[in-house]
């Protein structure tokens, strides 16, 4: 009489230990992948914020360069200002037109704003409603638009104050124009080259400054450096 036997036959050690290590590979790399796709995500968002961030800040600088208006202005001493000037403590201050002449009682408000721009530390009051980096032994800096209720400032006068960009590294404005002799035009200077400051150092008693354009560059820390041109209304003739 024959007996059947059944063997049954099992994983050996060395299998069942090349089955884990191999689990443990695809689980290693499953985890890097999904890992990688975080942070490339996570930076593509920081980056699509920073681009927004810069586009609502080009509206806003786009829209006051391009309403430039030929009025000069008074400070806090009562010495005048020019039209567009970077001699004060901003990059760039000027007068603009745009906004609405909404009346005071008997009074009508004027159309006219005078504006600013610069870069500030965050430790300022100028960035208090910027957001302060997480790593707080590194010094970031932000980008604002500074403005006045009234045109020329009497010594109380105190700036409202806006963030349009944070984390800026570096904000450079250039300018290029010319300077118009109009008793004898054969003097006039053409600025051709761009020039960190304005009105000229050419310009002189019996010319008339005329600027034509404005270069911005914008560096940060995401998106590197980024430069704009904007063209400003030609006010020179019209100026009182």
């Amino acid at each position: 009489m024959l007996q059947m036997i059944n063997k049954q036959q099992g994983f050996t050690l060395l299998e069942v230990l090349l089955a884990v290590s191999i689990t443990a590979m695809i689980g290693i790399g499953a985890s890097q992948l999904l890992s990688s796709t975080v942070s490339t995500k996570n930076a593509t968002d920081v980056r699509a914020q920073q681009l927004r961030s810069i586009q609502r800040m080009d509206f806003w600088l786009k829209r006051d360069l391009w309403q430039i208006a030929g009025r000069k202005t008074k400070d806090i001493y009562g010495n005048p200002t020019d039209i567009v000037t970077t001699a004060n403590d901003y990059d760039i201050e000027f007068t603009h037109s745009g906004l609405a002449a909404l009346p005071f009682g008997e009074i009508k408000r004027s159309n006219l704003q005078r504006v600013a721009y610069a870069v500030r530390s965050h430790e300022s009051d100028y960035c208090k409603d910027a957001i302060k980096p997480q790593d707080e032994t590194e010094q970031g800096q932000c980008f604002v638009r500074i403005f006045w209720p009234a045109l020329d400032l009497a010594p109380n006068s105190e700036p409202i104050v806006q963030v349009v960009l944070d984390e800026i590294v570096e904000v450079r404005f250039y300018f290029r124009g010319q300077l118009i002799d109009l008793q004898n035009p054969i003097n006039s200077v053409i600025i051709q080259d761009w020039q960190e400051e304005w009105p000229s150092p050419y310009l002189t008693s019996n010319l008339l400054e005329d600027l034509a354009q404005i270069k911005v560059e914008i560096t940060t820390k995401q998106l590197g450096k980024l430069e704009r041109w904007y063209e400003v209304p030609r006010y020179a003739y019209t100026q009182p």
